[in-house]
């Protein structure tokens, strides 16, 4: 039965949780995105009045990432309760919780959970639900995502003090106690096995994805986060190595790359001592592998690597598969409409003036023969340089196959494009094309 003191909740989700983000990030960003949750709960910590005690809703990540801030809150006398979003992780997560806290977890955010003592959703207590993300000022700033979004996140946390502080003086006790239930003894469960790192099979196929970088330093870290995410889930069937060219970095790029690759053997560093172009880099990057099948990738991850599993196989038929927002089936994600406009229309030019059924041509993200391509000519060496190469394979007889996929406006960082220059240079390519000066 429900006592008449209503309680206090502070959700220790990550920031990128915000609903104000739902439509416009991917769920695949979430595990590239920098977390920040200990830094929120610290905050949240320091506002908190004596003698208000809380049930933090956390996460299995951040249990694992600062065990000792859970245990931190257990003995200042607060609730840790499961704030875990997939159901089929619902044990696992609860475990990780537990261990971290040294406390059974007795309440979840889901509703209709089976073996909790209640859930946030569903429980009879007058529950104060404060974000903890909201005291993180901070927290970085997402590009790419309509303004409308993000000046609903911002005013979120302008608006967080005031809102723990409306909620404190509202309610000062955890749910459980609100709910005046008995305390639950804490049964420790074993230390899960440590995850090893998947091996590819003996008949795994050598696959090089080099990656050209510009001025990254603020995703350095989310980008090797995914490319292990990457290497892990081909595993079964590519043996991944990796080739960053940093292509004329003025900022820390080249430093981070520098400490990353010391600790690892699969990771090749090349650099361009000024700045040429992403076509140039990307080329620098194949003619550096030995392996037969190279992909590129976006640095800035605009596009999904883990659709290289679907790509890789296209190459039975093909000596470049290219990756095709403007395919019927593929999408785009917070890309402005105007230049949508401008990179629709230059594509459909491109797919006049040379008679093929290809949507889109100005790509990154394409899987290549090396040998195909590797001697062929390139006046372009910036972005210009990825339709120009589509036109010299197709010019000698090479076979291009489009993947749908969806391009989405890049998170973090800025983009290194020049929009009227790139525009401009692609009517001069185009008029080339036309003359059949490109061959």
């Amino acid at each position: 039965m429900a006592s008449n003191a209503p309680a206090l909740a502070i959700d220790a989700s990550e920031w990128f949780r915000d609903p104000a983000w739902r439509d416009h990030v991917s769920r695949r960003h979430w595990r590239r995105l920098p977390p920040r949750a200990e830094v929120a709960v610290a905050n949240v910590l320091e506002l908190l009045p004596d003698g208000a005690r809380a049930t933090w809703l956390v996460e299995a990540d951040l249990a694992e990432r600062r065990p000792e801030l859970l245990r931190q809150l257990v003995e200042r006398g607060h609730e840790v309760a499961l704030a875990v979003r997939d159901a089929s992780q619902i044990e696992r997560e609860r475990a990780a919780v537990e261990r971290a806290a040294g406390a059974a977890v007795r309440g979840i955010a889901l509703a209709n959970a089976a073996g909790f003592d209640y859930a946030l959703a569903t429980c009879a207590a007058d529950v104060e639900v404060v974000h903890a993300w909201r005291l993180d000022p901070e927290q970085p700033t997402l590009a790419g995502v309509p303004a409308e979004a993000r000046a609903e996140h911002e005013q979120r946390v302008r608006t967080g003090a005031a809102a723990l502080a409306a909620a404190v003086e509202r309610a000062r006790v955890p749910i459980a106690e609100a709910l005046q239930l008995k305390p639950r003894a804490y049964q420790p469960a074993p230390e899960p096995a440590r995850a090893r790192r998947a091996t590819p099979p003996q008949d795994a196929t050598p696959l090089a994805i080099v990656v050209p970088l510009k001025d990254e330093q603020d995703g350095i870290h989310a980008l090797f986060r995914e490319l292990d995410e990457v290497q892990d889930a081909l595993a079964d069937a590519f043996v991944c190595r990796f080739v960053c060219v940093d292509d004329g970095s003025t900022d820390r790029t080249w430093q981070l790359l520098q400490e990353h690759a010391a600790q690892r053997d699969d990771l090749q560093l090349l650099r361009h001592e000024h700045n040429r172009g992403v076509a140039a880099a990307i080329r620098t990057g194949i003619l550096a592998c030995d392996e037969e099948i190279v992909a590129s990738i976006d640095g800035d991850l605009s596009y999904d690597p883990m659709e290289l599993r679907a790509m890789v196989p296209l190459l039975e038929e093909a000596d470049v598969v290219t990756a095709s927002p403007y395919d019927p089936a593929g999408g785009v994600q917070n890309v402005p409409e105007w230049r949508l406009f401008l990179s629709r229309t230059l594509s459909f030019a491109y797919r006049v003036l040379l008679r093929q059924p290809i949507h889109t041509w100005t790509s990154c993200f394409r899987v290549y023969r090396r040998a195909f391509v590797q001697d062929l000519p390139l006046r372009n060496e910036g972005f210009l340089g990825t339709a120009e190469l589509l036109v010299r394979v197709l010019r000698r007889g090479g076979r291009v196959v489009e993947h749908p996929c969806v391009l989405e406006a890049r998170l973090l960082g800025t983009s290194k494009m020049r929009v009227l220059r790139t525009v401009f240079g692609h009517l001069r390519l185009l008029a080339q094309v036309l003359l059949r000066r490109i061959r």
